[in-house]
């Protein structure tokens, strides 16, 4: 084998000529095909190019036919796999890599990268401890490990993760970064902000670093120190979405509209991938006539379906006047019903992705071409053009119909508890259940609403635990009312017409709340800090019949003052 091809081939590979490269190493393998360093090689440079994957798949294992055992040629066709979105072919190879060279910390790595797509979050978090071990400097596998550990909500083990992976780098911005974001999942705001500071003093040009401190300035209610630090974020990783998404969030927060909607369309981004044949051309107002037909697609979770079909009646406004031929709209099937009644002119289908299959791309071709849509919208990009500013949300927004015999079955069942109002009560939703005392109060909480004289309660909770039920009554001596045959979960049509007897409702920021909000109910919400939807207001613009307070930082992880204050207000409303 010629040392000059060699050489030249080394050149070629290092200067970024990947085709120049691999003639140059086919020839070294021409003149001698022994050479098992040299098929490893070409096989990485085949890599690089697009369609040479067979290639590189071939060269790699020729080098392992000449020598089985080296872990770098098994981990670099693992990691030929791994870019094929192939990760369980991938998984077996990063699996004899790391056998192979036990000792080399990044393959344990990889090994773990690849494990945590597939879900088997075990296997990674033993990789990830033996790569801390065999590379205890490199402050990478530590973040990754903590990064894991909360992910398995073990958040005290990430912290001490983290926190020994500082004693080995303690200079290493990233770990300070990893900090702030494991304290503030916990809700230590004060720390969060201190770690979070620190790691931008550590890391000055890590987006990372300016990108959690944001989320920790946000969370503290210091919003206009979050959209600078964001802004710097944005700055330093611009063509990174969810850095994007995060800075919408805060101006939305803060009532900058103008600025906030825009950006609010890099959570798009990565939705892209998981939609296959929308109609070719996006919609925005200005486009208008009887031939423009309109299909407008799902996005986020069914509390975020029924907020953003708030700006329906805007889309029900111009069909009427024939700015819009029809209006197909996506929505989950447990909604469609409620949406089908509420706006009779629309067409509804049921929504493609369903959440077992959330990895899997929503193809809308059969929608297109069954209902001839030609253009399409994102419900959540509808209030960028319908409630640019807070003058354009309505100070009233019923936009749901109850099933009027629902409606009459409900209000006869009510009817029998007696004289007195009725009010509906929920204290959690499913998002956020590993830590549920920082999102939600929590069945022993209600005791400030449920000392409401003459009041008679209904439990609206989906997830409902009949003991949990037992237990709240016998500690309060107050009776809650179920709705016998009531599918809480699955019977939305149901549930709104239950809603729609009941007097007001108390809820988290959940589904509950949302259609309370969007059926024009009194509604009385405690949300663990004011969040982007309030923009900027001490309210939810939305849904203007709800009334909504935070709680406090001072009053860290206490729910009883907001929810004190909270039932007072309902005392008030109700005149009791």
């Amino acid at each position: 084998m010629s040392a000059t091809l060699l050489q030249a081939a080394f050149a070629a590979h290092r200067a970024g000529k990947l085709e120049d490269a691999v003639g140059f190493y086919r020839g070294c393998l021409a003149s001698d095909a022994g050479q098992s360093a040299v098929y490893d090689y070409l096989g990485i440079a085949c890599t690089g190019l697009p369609g040479r994957s067979p290639e590189a798949v071939h060269a790699f294992r020729r080098s392992l036919l000449l020598e089985p055992g080296r872990g770098t040629v098994l981990s670099n066709l693992a990691t030929l796999y791994a870019h094929a979105t192939d990760d369980p072919r991938a998984l077996l190879w990063f699996r004899r890599a790391s056998k192979a060279a036990p000792l080399r910390a990044d393959h344990w790595a990889r090994q773990a990268s690849c494990a945590i797509r597939l879900g088997r979050n075990a296997e990674a978090h033993t990789c990830l401890k033996q790569a801390c071990v065999l590379a205890p400097a490199d402050p990478v596998h530590w973040e990754h490990y903590g990064t894991l550990l909360r992910r398995m909500t073990r958040r005290a083990d990430a912290e001490r993760s983290v926190r020994n992976g500082l004693l080995f780098c303690p200079e290493a911005g990233r770990l300070w970064s990893s900090l702030s974001a494991t304290l503030l999942e916990v809700d230590n705001i004060p720390a969060a902000l201190l770690y979070g500071r620190r790691a931008t003093i550590a890391a000055p040009a890590e987006s990372e670093a300016f990108g959690n401190l944001a989320q920790a300035q946000y969370r503290s209610g210091q919003i206009d120190a979050a959209i600078s630090s964001g802004a710097q974020t944005m700055r330093l990783d611009p063509q990174n979405p969810t850095i994007t998404l995060n800075l919408a969030i805060y101006l939305l927060t803060k009532g900058d509209l103008a600025h906030g909607w825009p950006l609010y369309e890099a959570r798009l981004i990565p939705l892209r991938k998981m939609t296959r044949n929308l109609p070719a051309q996006p919609w925005t107002p200005e486009i208008a006539g009887p031939d423009v037909h309109l299909l407008v697609y799902a996005e986020q979770g069914l509390g975020d379906e029924v907020m953003f079909g708030t700006c329906f009646p805007e889309l029900k406004e111009r069909l009427s006047a024939g700015d819009l031929g029809s209006v197909t709209v996506e929505c989950t099937d447990r909604l469609r019903s409620l949406f089908e009644r509420s706006f009779p002119a629309f067409r509804f289908f049921d929504r493609i992705r369903k959440q077992e299959q959330r990895l899997h791309p929503a193809d809308y071709e059969t929608t297109v071409r069954t209902h001839g849509c030609t253009h399409h919208v994102a419900a959540g990009s509808l209030p960028k053009f319908f409630r640019s500013t807070l003058s354009h949300f309505p100070d009233t927004n019923t936009i749901l119909t109850p099933d009027p015999d629902k409606l009459e079955h409900w209000n006869g069942w009510l009817a029998t508890a007696g004289a007195g109002p009725k009010i509906g009560l929920s204290w959690r939703s499913r998002a956020g259940r590993d830590r549920a005392s920082v999102y939600y109060p929590g069945s022993g909480n209600l005791g400030p609403f449920l000392r409401i004289p003459g009041a008679h309660f209904v439990t609206l909770q989906y997830d409902e635990d009949p003991e949990e039920l037992a237990r709240i009554e016998q500690q309060t001596g107050v009776r809650i009312l179920r709705p016998d045959g009531l599918d809480l979960t699955n019977d939305l049509d149901g549930v709104a017409a239950l809603i729609a007897a009941l007097d007001a409702v108390v809820a988290p920021q959940n589904l509950v709340l949302s259609l309370t909000g969007a059926l024009g109910k009194k509604g009385y919400s405690m949300p663990h800090f004011l969040t982007w939807v309030s923009l900027g207001s001490d309210r939810m613009p939305f849904f203007p019949s709800l009334t909504v307070d935070v709680r406090r930082n001072r009053e860290g992880l206490d729910w009883k003052p907001v929810m004190g204050r909270l039932a007072g207000r309902l005392r008030s409303d109700l005149g009791l």
